[in-house]
């Protein structure tokens, strides 16, 4: 009967010896109290902070909102995106675009070069009268109109 009792012995010890080696890398873990005085706390974040460079915060505050304002301004400057600022201006730019619109449809229509070329010998083909542009805002307007009054006759 000495078998088991030395296997138990031998388990005994392994285990002994995992929950020492658990217990050494545990302890490496703790934190000795220090006798050291706190830290003290940092003094409050206000307007006369100096936050670099000797600059204070308002100063720094103070130039990236003027760098993004610039910024701003360009692009505005660059991208034409000003907003219309009377109804009058908004109904032109409407016209303007409807337009524009109506006479990139015009010049899709226009024949190629080749065809609009004069060939001795044949018989001149009358030429259509070009719209101007101020013929094309009129007629955007009564196009409206005409549509205007179909809505209104249908309710």
């Amino acid at each position: 009967m000495a078998g088991p009792r030395g296997g138990a012995r031998l388990l005994w010890a392994l285990s002994g010896a995992a929950l020492g080696v658990c217990l050494a890398g545990v302890a490496g873990q703790l934190v000795e109290p220090s006798t050291a005085p706190p830290k003290p706390k940092p003094p409050p974040l206000t307007k006369e902070t100096v936050v670099f460079w000797d600059m204070r915060l308002w100063h720094v505050v103070g130039i990236f909102s003027l760098f993004v304002l610039s910024i701003i301004i360009t692009l505005c400057c660059v991208f034409n995106c000003r907003v219309p600022r009377t109804r009058k201006e908004i109904e032109a730019r409407y016209l303007q675009r409807k337009a524009a619109k109506m006479y990139t449809d015009k010049l899709e229509t226009v024949p190629p070069l080749n065809e609009l070329t004069e060939i001795p010998g044949e018989d001149k083909k009358k030429k259509k009268k070009k719209d101007s542009v101020d013929t094309v805002a009129i007629k955007v307007e009564e196009d409206e109109k005409n549509e205007a009054k179909k809505k209104k006759g249908e309710k």
